[in-house]
């Protein structure tokens, strides 16, 4: 009876050996694992890359208004700008943010000896060559000049009769093709006399000479609206898109500053000067920055922006 009885006490307590857990040590009395860190390597701190972002000073308006700056070098030498001067101006502007254009007419191109010395320091601030001649043909040599000079003319046409908008296209000069793309400064007459000029800000795409102002969605020269240039219409418009009047996508403005005073011109470019510097183009572009639907951008990075924000003319009489 007892070897029956102490066989059947082993075989119980080993069944319930094989149920027992062990367990685990209390907290800080356990066993590292052995290290796998190697001494060699540096620590590299962990910088978070999540950007917490504040409110804007105003909140974003559906509508975008773009405002650029340009400048027209004409043909004749006693309108042309000192480059030391104007190369200074330029830096101020776009030192302020603003996105510049210059177009040079073939007079100032064929005739400055510093001509390339300006366009290649004012490229590296970021400005712009627009194509400008008073003579249509020669756009394609003003482009080919400006190459030539180390520069690199982009695809606007800045200044040109509204009569002839059906002859605009591509043209080579030496081998040279030039394409047009964007219009901007649209006359009426030769000379920009008074009532002359399109001064419509936004933009659109003409659909001929004879109904310029009217959309064509199938056409493919973006007209660049200028407006009237001052900085007071700039304001008013400004505040016009905040007051909610206007709900286009993209509205295009620009300052334009005559070169050899480097002041802001109006209507009839060279004939009317607001006697607004430098000075005040900086209280100008402070006052915009307060808005927060206002880009800064040169006529062709405008015209870029209208057809990726989904080419929905704009077109804003202004007098």
């Amino acid at each position: 009876m007892k070897r029956p009885l102490i066989l059947f006490l082993v075989l119980t307590l080993t069944s319930l050996a094989c149920y027992t857990t062990t367990a685990p040590p209390l907290s800080g009395s356990e066993t590292a694992p052995p290290s796998t860190v190697d001494p060699n390597i540096t620590p590299v701190s962990v910088v978070s890359t999540v950007v917490v972002q504040t409110s804007p000073p105003n909140p974003p308006a559906a509508t975008l208004l773009y405002i650029s700056g340009t400048t027209h070098i004409e043909s004749k030498p006693q309108t042309w700008p000192n480059v030391d001067t104007f190369l200074a101006f330029l830096q101020q502007v776009t030192a302020l943010g603003m996105k510049w254009s210059v177009g040079a007419d073939i007079g100032w191109l064929e005739g400055e000896p510093r001509a390339a010395e300006l366009i290649q320091a004012s490229e590296a601030l970021g400005v712009q060559w627009d194509v400008h001649t008073h003579s249509p043909q020669d756009r394609a040599k003003a482009a080919y000049l400006i190459t030539q000079m180390g520069g690199h003319p982009n695809s606007v046409v800045s200044g040109m009769l509204v009569s002839e908008f059906s002859s605009i296209g591509p043209q080579i000069y030496q081998g040279f093709t030039w394409t047009p793309q964007v219009l901007w400064g649209g006359t009426n007459c030769p000379g920009h006399r008074p009532g002359c000029d399109d001064l419509a800000a936004g933009l659109w795409i003409p659909l001929n000479a004879e109904q310029y102002a009217t959309h064509d969605p199938n056409g493919t020269l973006v007209r660049v609206g200028g407006g009237t240039h001052q900085l007071d219409d700039g304001r008013a418009l400004a505040q016009s898109i905040a007051n909610g009047q206007y709900t286009y996508p993209v509205i295009s403005f620009t300052v334009m500053v005559a070169p050899s005073t480097l002041q802001v011109v109006g209507p009839g470019v060279q004939i009317v000067e607001s006697g607004d510097g430098i000075a005040e183009i900086a209280t100008f572009v402070s006052e915009m920055n307060g808005y927060g639907f206002v880009r800064w951008a040169t006529i062709e990075e405008t015209a870029q922006a209208w057809v990726e924000a989904g080419s929905v003319p704009s077109r804003i009489e202004m007098e």
